[in-house]
């Protein structure tokens, strides 16, 4: 746990969190870990009968957030603790979803119940259409964040929501007080005129209460020189990059003007038997003397990841580009890829090419753009919010140690397992740096549009959940919008760039013809 403050989760000082430093800022106390138990809630007075709620979980054990061997049935306790004692004329009633048929057990509480709060516990994508299924019961609709654990779920399942037009109301925070100070107001639920909608406003409105006072952000220095958008624009339409897949290669899409050309696993794996695997070793023991330090992975996983990094390097040289994207988690669960390309990624990042995970034409497309506009590297991240500190948390298990471009300074690194914590895999744990004004954004080649907002890094969080490089940074603008314009057209990734550069990235866009939301 951080020193600096050890009754609440440190998000912005940069030290270390661990796992159970993170659940004690969480949570007003430390309970036992058990199933859900009828706990009676504080008296009320006899003339008044409590409202009714369904308090569903979706929680999934062995998720990969917070982690596989998370034990959620204590998290879901405490919480069900928290909410009994903190909102004594409500009365909830607890119901767990662990897979997609259970939101059934959900459902069947309608005519029991005034409302629902939702808690999304792990991240576990089949629990998304719940979220919509219990939303157009009617009923006033609460959503609720385990933050670094279902925030995925959570952002895009509320995206759905706004689309259809079902009103929700959505908190995201490390602080309990401000869940409580929410969830009280389904005390007022049966009052006359009251409609989900009018729920959700007034939901918000307390909400909001809960957010801290913003004002201006002093940042470091940061100067950069920038390209006109003319030759940004003629730098993007002359280039390609690949997408490593499943199928046969030499597939081609045009994505606003840059190519993208596919290759097969089946090629890829021609080219990886053919690599020398002294190289790879010698590239893997780089690394390693690199890195701050190897927390969990063997040797042998880092190896075969050099292997894997000379295998992309041969692909890139073939097909006269410097960008790839690859199905890493669907190629190596099926056994199609020997090892994951995330220190590869970070190696092709750092000398000024770009590696973005998951074959997204999308992230490609937009780290192509910051890359082409600032000469830096991009980072595709899940991000997750916490509005007790206005902060969003950017994390992944790929990232840069070059964040201010492959002639800038080089920031420390770790070497670890990826977020599934699978022994085999491994990635780099980077340790961005802080004080600098960062942009985010995210194009959606299909629809046409590009959605950006802008955040003050100020520092690495570093917990024992989610994905294992976790920067930090303070939003500039309004946090509460970010709920409301997330997943409205697009998922849950966003890229983020070093630099003050929202203004010429609108007008870069603009010139590709695109159409601009600004989130925050």
């Amino acid at each position: 746990m951080c020193q600096r403050h050890p009754s609440h989760l440190c998000l912005g000082c940069g030290h270390a969190v661990t796992r159970r430093g993170f659940l004690k800022g969480c949570t007003a106390a430390a309970l036992a870990v058990g199933g859900l138990t009828p706990a009676a809630s504080p008296a009320v007075g006899p003339q008044d009968e409590k409202v009714r709620v369904g308090l569903i979980f979706l929680s999934k054990a062995g998720s990969s957030w917070p982690y596989p061997q998370y034990q959620a049935d204590g998290r879901q306790q405490e919480i069900l603790t928290l909410l009994r004692a903190g909102c004594p004329q409500v009365e909830f009633i607890p119901t767990v979803v662990e897979k997609p048929a259970d939101v059934q057990q959900a459902i069947a509480l309608k005519d029991q119940v005034d409302g629902y709060l939702v808690y999304v516990v792990t991240l576990m994508w089949s629990f998304q259409p719940a979220i919509t299924q219990i939303g157009r019961l009617g009923k006033p609709l609460l959503l609720a964040d385990e933050v670094l654990g279902g925030s995925g779920v959570l952002l895009c399942g509320y995206g759905d929501l706004n689309r259809q037009q079902i009103p929700a109301a959505v908190v995201a925070s490390t602080r309990p007080a401000d869940l409580i100070a929410v969830a009280r107001q389904f005390a007022d639920v049966r009052k006359p005129g009251t409609t989900p909608a009018s729920f959700a406003r007034q939901c918000q409105a307390a909400y909001r209460q809960t957010f801290p006072a913003t004002g201006p952000m002093k940042c470091l220095d940061d100067p950069l020189r920038l390209p006109g958008i003319g030759q940004c624009v003629e730098r993007f339409k002359k280039s390609r990059f690949l997408i490593v897949t499943q199928g046969k290669s030499g597939r081609q899409q045009n994505c606003l003007g840059a190519q993208a050309v596919y290759v097969g696993f089946d090629e890829f794996k021609s080219v990886y038997e053919k690599v020398d695997r002294d190289e790879a070793a010698l590239w893997a023991r780089r690394w390693t003397e690199r890195a701050e330090k190897v927390i969990e992975p063997g040797a042998e996983p880092i190896q075969k990841a050099g292997g894997v990094y000379l295998a992309t390097r041969e692909l890139l040289k073939k097909y006269g580009t410097d960008s790839v994207t690859m199905n890493c988690l669907g190629g190596f669960s099926a056994g199609l890829l020997p090892a994951y390309p995330c220190l590869g990624f970070m190696q092709i990042l750092d000398d000024g090419g770009q590696g973005v995970c998951q074959a997204m034409p999308d992230d490609s497309v937009s780290m192509l753009m910051a890359r082409i506009l600032t000469g830096r590297p991009g980072y595709v991240s899940n991000p997750v919010l916490d509005t007790s500190r206005n902060h969003v948390i950017y994390s992944h298990c790929v990232a840069t140690t070059k964040a201010l471009g492959p002639q800038g300074p080089t920031n420390p690194f770790r070497i670890r397992t990826l977020h599934d914590r699978d022994p085999r895999g491994v990635c780099n744990e980077s340790l961005l740096p802080a004080g600098y004004m960062t942009t985010s954004f995210r194009v959606s080649i299909a629809e046409k549009k590009m959605i950006v907002h802008q955040a003050k890094a100020v520092g690495n969080l570093q917990a024992d959940r989610g994905c294992r490089t976790q920067l930090v940074a303070e939003v500039r603008g309004d946090i509460g919008k970010l709920f409301d314009r997330w997943g409205a057209t697009f998922d849950w990734h966003r890229i983020t760039v070093y630099g003050d550069v929202k203004e010429p990235l609108i007008e870069f866009a603009k010139a590709l013809g695109l159409q601009i939301i600004e989130e925050a």
